[in-house]
């Protein structure tokens, strides 16, 4: 029995089109993440998965675990602040499914732990993946299911991105 495989539709593919995508962008940004991660937001806008306020929102979110993350800014205040832009998108009635699942993502990057002392803990990568490969995700996803399977990939690419994070042991 012949079975013929199309690019994006068997997993070796998909791994294979996503590294290529990755280092693209990366070289194209010449190491800067935040340009990276704006880069992969443009994708998501201009296959129509979100807005360019959206786009915006999300950056912003990203900024702030990444400035967290680099020691720039206080990892408790960004978690909160983070948490409270995904709960004006999600409570606003209007944002894309896939916003709020890169969105999700972000706020789902930090590591909150409470202490012996009963103290809470705010921690997030040096370099955290949550919402990268949230987005990521999203777009392989949505070429495969339209946004139901952007909100899928989105989830899931954001789930891998916190077991990297926690693989890379950089809190």
């Amino acid at each position: 029995m012949k079975t013929q495989t199309y690019l994006g539709t068997d997993i070796a593919g998909m791994m294979q089109a996503a590294r290529a995508e990755a280092r693209r962008i990366m070289e194209a940004n010449n190491g800067d993440l935040v340009a990276d991660h704006k880069a992969i937001l443009d994708r998501l806008e201009a296959a129509e998965l979100i807005t360019d306020e959206e786009v915006q929102t999300l950056l912003d979110l990203y900024k702030l675990g990444f400035e967290a993350g680099e020691g720039k800014a206080d990892p408790q205040r960004a978690f909160f602040e983070s948490r409270d832009v995904y709960g004006k998108l999600a409570a606003g009635g209007k944002a894309s499914p896939v916003a709020l699942v890169v969105a999700s993502a972000a706020v789902g990057s930090f590591d909150i732990a409470v202490n012996p002392e009963g103290t809470t803990t705010v921690t997030i990568a040096k370099v955290s993946y949550g919402s990268s490969l949230a987005g990521i995700g999203a777009g392989i996803g949505s070429l495969l299911g339209g946004p139901a399977g952007g909100v899928l990939g989105g989830a899931i690419g954001g789930l891998l991105g916190g077991i990297v994070d926690d693989k890379k042991g950089k809190k």
